[in-house]
């Protein structure tokens, strides 16, 4: 995986997140459809950067802060769902792999 791809991934991760318009519950979704070779634990480390970078530039408040909060639950979340995939024997290596798991 290259650096730009995580790059990219973190990005989209991070304009999602800053888009109040846009439901966060979508973003694991969203981003395994647009990079469903990925490593599924690569949606992590991205949806976490973004909020790390979101943090550190911004002084959050409100519904911003709330974002974020959820979005690290979210990149949790994904986490835990990787490793029940891989305790039932699933496949979960990438995220292509995850969405299946997701919609089982």
């Amino acid at each position: 995986m290259s650096r730009s791809y995580l790059t990219h991934m973190t990005d989209a991760a991070a304009q999602a997140i800053m888009d109040a318009d846009q439901s966060l519950h979508d973003l694991p979704a969203m981003l395994a459809q647009r990079w469903p070779s990925a490593p599924a634990l690569e949606m992590v480390l991205a949806i976490s950067s973004a909020c790390d970078a979101i943090e550190r530039m911004y002084r959050l408040q409100g519904v911003s802060a709330g974002r974020v909060e959820q979005a690290w639950r979210i990149a949790a979340l994904i986490g835990a769902q990787v490793y029940a995939a891989q305790k039932l024997e699933q496949p979960h290596g990438t995220a292509a792999e995850l969405l299946v798991f997701w919609n089982q």
